[in-house]
């Protein structure tokens, strides 16, 4: 479910670029936006859904803060989702650093040790 929600919370963050990228596009003095090209462009970014005031299409802008508002709402949803899963950040000096490896390896040379005693008596 969680790689889901990071999925479709990049989809909606690519669409906000497309949507971007398309406002800049149509600043371009030169382009028609009859040609189908331009035309599905601006017609798959909502330039379209309200018409424009005073000379300014403000639909774009919509889309961009409905667009950001779901990715906010599946960035909390993520993080509620894997709260349990938060990393444990230790901060140390590289002296405790190398004690606490000291540790680690003889927590794990013991448990081969264990291993090998178990093996060795099954094997009797």
């Amino acid at each position: 479910m969680s790689r889901f929600i990071l999925i479709l919370d990049r989809v909606v963050n690519l669409y906000m670029y497309y949507v971007g990228l398309a406002c800049l596009l149509s600043w371009v003095p030169n382009i028609n936006p009859d040609y189908p090209l331009f035309h599905f462009i601006f017609l798959s970014t909502g330039f379209y859904i309200l018409p424009p005031v005073l000379g300014f299409i403000f639909a774009p802008l919509f889309i961009m803060v409905l667009c950001a508002l779901i990715s906010a709402g599946l960035g909390k949803l993520y993080a509620k989702l894997n709260k349990d899963k938060v990393p444990h950040i230790m901060i140390l000096s590289p002296e405790e650093f190398f004690e606490k490896m000291e540790q680690e390896k003889l927590k794990s040379d013991k448990i081969k040790d264990k291993d090998n005693n178990n093996d060795s008596n099954q094997n009797s």
